[in-house]
């Protein structure tokens, strides 16, 4: 008797896991945030920031990578109104955060926090 109320117990358990996992996979799969922002604007935005990023003044050293963590937000008009560059490099955060708060990302959710990392190396 005890043998059955156990494997009852273990079989529950993992049924409820099962249930809990359809219901979360069928909740994140639903697309209400693709809707809006979808794969292409995704990408274009990853375009726009690569065309308007640039890094003409930033000195490192020879065969060196700076490795910079970029958060973001944007307003309802797509203007970029929160930045933060994680990094040591003084100089470049000034630059990063000076040239994303210039930009305007009309394809992304607003109000939504993104992160893009920059792996940055002098040859």
């Amino acid at each position: 008797m005890k043998k059955l109320k156990s494997r009852i117990i273990k079989l529950s358990t993992v049924l409820g896991f099962i249930f809990l996992g359809i219901v979360a996979f069928a909740n994140n799969s639903n697309g209400n945030e693709n809707l809006t922002t979808g794969e292409s604007g995704i990408i274009e935005t990853q375009r726009s920031i690569k065309q308007h990023i640039s890094f003409p003044n930033i000195i490192l050293p020879f065969n060196k990578t700076e490795k910079v963590e970029v958060v973001f937000t944007t307003a309802e008009n797509g203007k970029v109104n929160f930045v933060v560059a994680k990094t040591e490099n003084d100089l470049l955060k000034k630059q990063i955060e000076k040239q994303f708060a210039e930009m305007i990302l009309t394809k992304i959710k607003s109000n939504v926090a993104y992160s893009i990392i920059f792996n940055i190396k002098k040859i």
